[in-house]
């Protein structure tokens, strides 16, 4: 077994005091079989306090009102690993932050999400590149099956989402110069056009509103719009400037936690439509994050990665909305809108 994954993955040490236990709130705990079994064999009142706390589906936790799972205790710490042992916990609450995928019977890749604020601030207040290991042994339960996804073997598609790494980690580049290197290194041929800022900004307040489920009303998006346009060049250059490293390791884990450029069928020129289509919709939310706080602290802008990376998890209309977009203009109008020089 190969796992090919980045070093911090080793790094991790889980800690529910630094974050409130983040992870056990507001999300649905999905109990998986393997798990269950294991309750079942526990003596009669263990296995009945457990099962008293499963909803009607029978498929997950209950949680409580609120939100929190209940099993979480005073001290942020999980009541049935302390009294059973990691072995009883879910297999997503023994796995998270880890994001592991199957790449064929004998290749896996790995890393972790961000929506994990520990896992964010070891993977984003990194001063060196992240950099990438080979281990034998996975460490995580679940396992998304991507074997039927990659349209290559699993060794070239490590060998070509890495050359993909290099060019987002080249510090010689803007990160601007670095999206258009990572769009023609997978085939996404244009000629030389002019940003439309206009229609750029239109379409990052749509996706915006989506995102968000916000139902936005056409006057509020153009508002939206316009007041991002405003300010979009003093707020970006600023960004760019003061968290041009953060911006770097925020990449290159988006495209090793989702797996591009297979993360979604289409292909590797759809898919890395997709990524930096992503990615201007968090500057987009960076522009307005910071006019209605007047600045924006190293802490506010950790905050907003991890709230809309949560957002593109589990809200189907923001990834739609971003994948519609991706899908519906040619190469030329995507680079005009989303490609700026």
């Amino acid at each position: 077994m190969k796992v090919y994954r980045p070093t911090y993955v080793e790094a991790f040490k889980c800690d529910g005091k630094a974050c409130d236990s983040r992870c056990c709130r507001d999300w649905r705990i999905v109990l998986d079989q393997e798990t269950r079994e294991k309750y079942l064999r526990l003596p009669a009142a263990a296995r009945a306090e457990i099962f008293s706390h499963v909803d009607e589906s029978g498929q997950a936790f209950q949680m409580q009102s609120s939100g929190a799972c209940p099993f979480l205790d005073e001290n942020f710490l999980c009541k049935l690993q302390l009294k059973h042992g990691e072995d009883f916990l879910t297999a997503v609450c023994q796995s998270f932050p880890r994001v592991t995928y199957k790449l064929s019977a004998e290749v896996y890749s790995q890393a972790m999400t961000l929506t994990c604020p520990v896992a964010a601030i070891l993977i984003l207040l990194r001063d060196e590149p992240i950099d990438f290991e080979v281990v034998d042994e996975l460490g995580a339960r679940q396992v998304f099956d991507f074997t039927e996804r990659l349209s290559m073997p699993a060794e070239e598609f490590i060998e070509r989402q890495r050359a993909a790494i290099r060019i987002l980690q080249r510090r010689d580049l803007t990160i601007n110069q670095r999206l258009k290197g990572l769009c023609e290194f997978f085939g996404e041929k244009s000629s030389v056009v002019e940003f439309d800022d206009l229609n750029h900004a239109a379409a990052l307040a749509e996706i915006f509103g989506e995102m968000y489920d916000a139902n936005l009303s056409v006057a509020k998006k153009n508002q939206l719009a316009e007041v991002y346009l405003t300010h979009r060049k003093n707020i970006l250059a600023q960004l760019r400037g003061s968290f041009v490293v953060v911006l770097e390791n925020y990449l290159v884990n988006e495209f090793v936690m989702r797996c591009y450029p297979c993360a979604f069928v289409g292909g590797a020129a759809f898919n890395s439509r997709v990524f930096v289509t992503a990615y201007r919709a968090i500057e987009f939310a960076a522009v307005l994050t910071t006019i209605s706080k007047r600045r924006l602290t190293v802490e506010d802008f950790l905050e907003l990665l991890l709230s809309l990376n949560d957002k593109m998890d589990h809200s189907r209309g923001g990834m739609m909305a971003i994948k519609n977009f991706a899908e519906l203009h040619d190469a030329e109008v995507f680079y005009s809108m989303m490609l700026e020089r």
